[in-house]
């Protein structure tokens, strides 16, 4: 049996043996062919797109000697037809090749998806997402390629939509998900695939994830294109903050059916921080305005206990707001801000302002059908009126007239122009019920002197208050796993569950999803640290190399801070030699 592998890499193999090709253009051959397969292709042709730049003698010349080599790797394979004015690839049963199974496969999924034959639609879908492991002919720049690969790419974009609302009708949600995020990959710059990734989530009772869904959009659409996301996933994800389920997303056709694999899970071992949200937001709605920085490590649960206050000032009638600020080069001055206006409740109300400061506020967000050149960019030119223009931004919010919750994710990251604002905003809403709430990564706070002096200042006028989160102690994280599996893990998981997770609610649940996608009902020990390493591993490719590099380097960073003596002392103990020349100590910062 030969089997020829064209999708996401390039490879021909015969009896389990790897077949060598003299020349990638055999390769590209055969990949030319299997997508036309069926229909001659005339030598002239093929010729003139292989080699362009060659006279149309030595164009042919050329494909002579790729066909002759082709035919000593395919030996007596029959699939491939050649005749004196034409090539055509016809399938057999001795030869698989990716391309034409993933073709076929589409074929009976649009075929069982026209008879309404949903089964035949999980069988074939699945069958076709599964066999297009990548790009067709990976490394070839060929300009035939071009055009073959976008269609491949979109082909399987829309079977994953096919296989998500399928597997949503037949009641497997985690099955869903598992097809928008394979769309996601496939097609990152489309907010569709986010909005229904985000609806499948909540649906599974996940809404962190489907935030952090969001918040990966947002990356996304600013690093790539410099925009932000379009009005229906920013009101999918306002939703989500509001009411747990996010709107306006295309809901995979589905019967409602009962939540399966992780369980939602109430916040757990929050309560002294809760309490202290709580008592804050009375006052804001009192008439108090206050910011509240909520910090902590990466995956400590800052955006998990945010989303909760948002609950619960949803839940009274007030209108929740969110932004997120981004660690990119090239930030956009007062974008969140931009986003808190664009709230339609915000927006109501700034068209009842007077005209001059409604000109202030359309500095910022012009007015529909007028070009915006950048969030931020018209608002900065004129320095001098810089008061003037805060204080039109400021009385849009304050017109809202009722209680209101304003939410900036990853604050470590905002930028100086919104910084200010906030400050000249609470300085300015004396007696409007409204709470600025922050996320804050510790890892990033101390290198920004701004920030550092921000913080300061917002001290020494009583506006600012701080809660810092912790992880879970051992008996935080156990009640956090029964919350999500809903069993009590015994004793020896439970110590298992700390020592790998360090009690970070985050780990936590990948841990706990891990163990419920693989079917376990125990967690014997040793079986978590491998969960663990299988979220890991479900990352792209090239997300698991940066992964590999981080830990070479931190393991030589560890290295290198060790003194001279322990260096050599070191490396009697291991073999590991790192580029300076010393050793490094086994499992040394190794996560």
């Amino acid at each position: 049996m030969l089997h020829v592998s064209l999708l996401g890499e390039q490879a021909i193999n015969k009896d389990g043996t790897s077949v060598q090709a003299r020349s990638s253009r055999a390769v590209a051959l055969v990949a030319f062919l299997a997508a036309h397969a069926g229909t001659p292709q005339s030598r002239q042709r093929i010729a003139g797109m292989f080699w362009p730049e060659s006279t149309d003698a030595q164009a042919l010349t050329n494909l002579r000697r790729e066909l002759h080599h082709l035919r000593q790797i395919l030996g007596k394979e029959s699939s491939l037809v050649v005749t004196s004015r034409d090539l055509c690839w016809r399938d057999t049963d001795t030869c698989r090749v990716d391309l034409r199974v993933f073709t076929t496969a589409r074929l009976a999924a649009m075929a069982a998806k026209a008879a309404g034959d949903d089964a035949g639609v999980l069988v074939h879908a699945a069958t076709a997402v599964k066999c297009y492991k990548g790009d067709l002919l990976p490394g070839v720049d060929d300009e035939w390629l071009l055009d073959a690969r976008s269609e491949l790419d979109r082909q399987c974009a829309d079977l994953c939509d096919l296989l998500g609302a399928a597997r949503a009708r037949a009641g497997d949600m985690p099955g869903a998900a598992q097809a928008a995020r394979r769309r996601i990959q496939l097609q990152p710059l489309e907010e569709i695939g986010y909005r229904t990734l985000m609806l499948l989530q909540a649906d599974l009772g996940d809404r962190a994830g489907a935030v952090s869904t969001y918040h990966r959009c947002a990356s996304v659409l600013e690093r790539e294109l410099g925009v932000i996301p379009d009005p229906m996933t920013r009101q999918a994800f306002q939703r989500l903050i509001t009411d747990g389920a996010p709107d306006g997303a295309s809901r995979p056709a589905a019967q409602p059916a009962p939540r399966s694999g992780v369980a939602a899970a109430r916040l757990v071992g929050r309560s002294q921080e809760l309490a202290v949200l709580g008592e804050l937001w009375r006052n804001a709605t009192s008439g108090a305005p206050g910011l509240i920085l909520i910090r902590g490590g990466a995956g400590v649960g800052k955006s998990r206990i945010a989303a909760e206050i948002a609950t619960m000032a949803g839940l009274g009638g007030a209108v929740v707001a969110s932004s997120q600020c981004f660690g990119t080069s090239g930030r956009l001055a007062l974008a969140p801000v931009a986003d808190w206006l664009r709230h339609p409740a915000v927006l109501g109300a700034s068209a009842a302002l007077d005209p001059a400061w409604r000109a202030e506020v359309g500095r910022l967000l012009p007015a529909e059908g007028r070009e915006e050149r950048g969030v931020g960019s018209r608002a900065m030119v004129d320095a001098w009126q810089r008061h003037r223009f805060f204080e039109g931004l400021a009385r849009a919010l304050m017109a809202v007239g009722r209680p209101m919750l304003l939410i900036l994710d990853n604050m470590q990251w905002c930028d100086q122009e919104t910084l200010a604002f906030i400050t000249f905003f609470l300085g300015l809403a004396a007696g409007t019920p409204v709470l600025v709430a922050g996320t804050w990564r510790n890892d990033a706070f101390d290198d920004d002197p701004h920030l550092a002096a921000w913080t300061v200042r917002m001290r020494a006028a009583a506006l600012l208050t701080e809660l810092s989160l912790s992880p879970l102690d051992a008996a935080g994280t156990s009640r956090l796993a029964e919350e999500i599996s809903g069993w009590p893990p015994p004793e020896s998981d439970a110590d298992l569950l700390q020592a790998a997770t360090g009690g970070f609610p985050l780990y936590i649940v990948e841990a706990m999803r891990g163990r419920a996608d693989a079917g376990g009902t125990s967690l014997p020990a040793g079986d978590l640290a491998a969960v663990l390493r299988n979220r890991l591993e479900q990352a792209s490719a090239p997300a698991r190399i940066v992964r590999r590099l981080v830990v070479a380097l931190r393991s030589y960073e560890g290295v290198s801070r060790l003194a001279p003596a322990a260096r050599t002392a070191t490396a009697g103990r291991t073999g590991v030699r790192t580029a300076g020349g010393c050793t490094a100590p086994p499992g040394r910062r190794q996560r």
